[in-house]
């Protein structure tokens, strides 16, 4: 009798896990997930672009003006799947999940370049990159002994206005004024301005020719503020072919990256 009762529950029981199977089945067939099984886990959304860079620390020795050349541009792969942008035109990556800017592509000739430069400047007053929130006026020690008197943080451009970028959400990182400007080392500019002066000047000799322009900043995870910026420079005659990683760093501070707090180290 008793081995009846326990074949009978069994039965009860496959029959049970059975109809549970065929209900589960048809609820993701007409796409409900009562339960949540067939849910992908749900941490924040984040682009692949803006993850898929690693990020480099910054060397001193390497990069004193906060830029390093690393080899040819990227473009055979940024154009992947999609056309070339024409003359003069932008394209910004939205904004993701974190609020932050995952980059920008142009081709910028010199038409383009002088618009951007005569217009006047947006007001970024209201502008908030992703990080920022934490500024304060410092002292930066540079390469020449010299020192910067300034704020700390920047809202640095990924394309500069003098090629065209505007004062918008995304265009903008937040960046220390290195990686904006650069050290000045040897009365050269670094930081972004280095990738921005070869384009400006290659536009003044060749005012004919366009330059393809792509910044990416590179992000540690969930991180707010990117550790880097990723220009990559391609002109229409191949004479400018180079990819550049800016840091975003500064000598003498340690940085949060996740929350844009800084301290003198």
């Amino acid at each position: 009798m008793i081995r009846h009762r326990r074949l009978w529950r069994g039965g009860m029981v496959v029959v049970a896990l059975a109809m549970l199977c065929m209900v589960l089945a048809l609820a993701r067939l007409v796409g409900v997930d009562p339960v949540g099984l067939f849910s992908a886990p749900s941490p924040t959304e984040v682009p692949a672009a803006t993850t898929a860079l690693v990020p480099r620390a910054w060397d001193e020795a390497a990069a004193p003006n906060y830029y390093e050349v690393v080899g040819p541009s990227r473009f055979g792969d940024l154009f992947v799947g999609e056309a070339e942008p024409d003359r003069g035109e932008v394209r910004y990556g939205a904004l993701d999940a974190l609020g932050r800017a995952t980059g920008v592509l142009a081709c910028v000739d010199a038409a383009f370049a002088r618009a951007g430069s005569a217009r006047e400047r947006g007001d970024t007053s209201g502008i908030h990159p992703s990080g920022w929130g934490h500024n304060e006026e410092v002292e930066i020690e540079l390469p020449t002994g010299r020192l910067y008197h300034g704020y700390f943080w920047n809202r640095s451009h990924l394309l500069a206005k003098s090629l065209g970028g505007e004062e918008i959400e995304q265009n903008l990182v937040c960046g220390t004024r290195m990686q904006n400007v650069g050290a000045n080392l040897n009365g050269t500019e670094g930081g972004m301005a280095y990738a921005e002066t070869l384009v400006r000047n290659w536009l003044a000799d060749n005012p004919d020719g366009f330059v393809y322009y792509a910044a990416t900043p590179c992000y540690a995870g969930e991180e707010l503020v990117c550790q880097n910026v990723i220009v990559d420079v391609l002109s229409s005659d191949g004479a400018l072919d180079l990819e550049v990683v800016v840091y975003n760093a500064a000598k003498g501070y340690q940085i949060d990256y996740a929350t844009g707090e800084f301290r003198a180290s």
